[in-house]
């Protein structure tokens, strides 16, 4: 397992999100790398958020609930932790998380969200808490208390390895790097060679009532048993010349089925023609009658062509005895207009000198006629004036007839 990426945000004293990228060239390029600080500064939180990705807790901290969350930074109403890591079977991607109501920082706890994905896809596999749990362990070969044993080392754990006496180290030891395997594979070794003894010896007993055989019992076995093999040998060929034939013979029963089954179906075929041949003589002239389709429209309509122009032609030959009386009226007529017209123009020629003296007379009464209206114009300009001059010779004699009163 190789951890590539770890982002969390808000947890313990590292307030906001933060991100490592664990294969940039400044780690991947050394193969090795201390993470330092002072008291408080964060060290294991990083260690602690690995472990929150991964399993939902942390060594120094049971599983995370809705009832409480020690890990969540204070005055804060989320927080995350995501994994990256590969391991033989591929690249996956682990993130946790929990929030508050409304992610306040005074909002309920909310129920923490798990889940385990592809990291190159995004495909989710399990975003049960179980679920991813199982998932974990099937992709690393890990639990939580492996995990914790060879990976990643609780300060706890190894504080406890250092202060213990030297009697008490060994198991304190088995505990924090999971050594206690080797004590269980030793137990089982010991029970297992005791197995292996007993069966031995029991074997050399039966064995030791075994009666070896004189050679010559060993020479005629082996000739029988040479006999027996050549005898196998010929049952073997004779066998497999046995299925050749039953092969040849099943491939001849198939074929014959087959032979049957076409024959059926050529039988079928033939009453299917015979019963579709009324109906082959109606396609034929179906399809004879398709091919003319075209040019029977255009005999169609060329006849109702042929026949609207005969009704017309008919009703234009009814019509003209009529048209000829009416044109022989109306020949007649115009030869009396004429007649009349020309009559009217030597009228017209007669009467041209009294016409010319009776515009020259209309001439002279439209002057005079202008004359009279200016003549009126005249007048009323002098009745005006008059008038104007009555008024005033009035206003004189008031004013004169004033002052002599005065």
């Amino acid at each position: 397992m190789r951890i590539l990426q770890v982002r969390f945000k808000n947890l313990n004293s590292l307030v906001g999100e933060w991100q490592i990228d664990l294969t940039h060239p400044v780690f991947a390029s050394d193969g090795i790398f201390a993470i330092t600080g002072p008291t408080g500064a964060g060290k294991t939180t990083i260690l602690d958020a690995i472990c929150l990705a991964l399993y939902g807790r942390t060594p120094r901290l049971n599983k995370v609930t809705k009832s409480g969350n020690e890990i969540m930074s204070r005055q804060t109403g989320e927080c995350f932790a995501e994994v990256i890591f590969e391991t033989q079977t591929g690249r996956y991607r682990c993130h946790w998380s929990q929030h508050r109501a409304r992610k306040k920082p005074d909002g309920e706890l909310q129920a923490p969200k798990h889940e385990i994905a592809n990291a190159d896809s995004g495909e989710i596999f399990e975003s049960k808490i179980r679920g991813v749990a199982d998932q974990i362990e099937s992709a690393t070969g890990m639990d939580f208390d492996r995990f914790t044993r060879s990976m990643l080392l609780a300060q706890g754990g190894f504080a406890a390895f250092l202060q213990a006496a030297p009697d008490d180290r060994a198991p304190i030891l088995e505990q924090i790097t999971g050594t206690e395997i080797y004590s269980q594979i030793s137990i089982r070794v010991h029970e297992r060679q005791r197995e292996e003894q007993d069966k031995l010896n029991l074997l050399q007993a039966e064995t030791a009532g075994i009666m070896i055989l004189d050679p010559e019992q060993e020479k005629e076995i082996g000739q029988a048993h040479e006999t027996r093999r050549k005898e196998e040998a010929d049952l073997a060929a004779k066998s497999a010349e046995t299925g050749k034939a039953i092969v040849w013979l099943t491939t001849i029963d198939g074929l014959k089925q087959e032979i049957s089954n076409l024959a059926d179906e050529a039988s079928k075929l033939q009453n299917d023609i015979e019963t579709f041949k009324p109906d082959r003589e109606k396609l034929n002239r179906a399809l004879n009658a398709a091919a003319l389709d075209g040019a029977y429209a255009t005999l169609t309509a060329t006849r109702k062509q042929q026949a609207d122009d005969s009704a017309a032609l008919k009703t234009e030959e009814e019509a003209l005895p009529g048209l000829e009386s009416s044109a022989k009226e109306q020949a007649e007529a115009l030869k009396s207009v004429e007649q009349q017209t020309s009559r009217v123009k030597e009228e017209l020629k007669a009467a041209a000198p009294t016409l010319q003296k009776v515009r020259s007379l209309d001439q002279k009464l439209a002057d005079q006629k202008k004359a009279v209206s200016e003549g009126d114009k005249g007048y009323k300009k002098d009745a005006a004036k008059i008038d104007a001059e009555k008024k005033a010779r009035l206003e004189e004699q008031e004013k004169r007839s004033n002052a002599q009163e005065t």
